[in-house]
């Protein structure tokens, strides 16, 4: 059970502080599992920047819901 005092000090945290707790106990978790951590640093994320084919694709799959929808 968590103390009404820890509580307390975690609402009174800054955002930052508070994300950087949240890093903490998720790192704590993951080791108690077994689950390897990621190394800090940047990680790259897919975005649809540039993603003509894609943008291709769905285009034609809702023209295709809109023909059949309409008969």
């Amino acid at each position: 059970m968590v103390s009404s005092d820890v509580l307390s000090e975690l609402h009174g945290l800054s955002k930052a502080d508070k994300l950087r707790v949240i890093q903490i106990l998720v790192a704590d978790i993951a080791r108690e599992e077994g689950v390897p951590a990621l190394p800090a640093g940047e990680y790259s994320v897919w975005a649809p920047y540039d993603a003509f084919q894609a943008a291709e694709t769905l285009l034609g799959a809702l023209e295709e819901d809109a023909r059949s929808a309409n008969g």
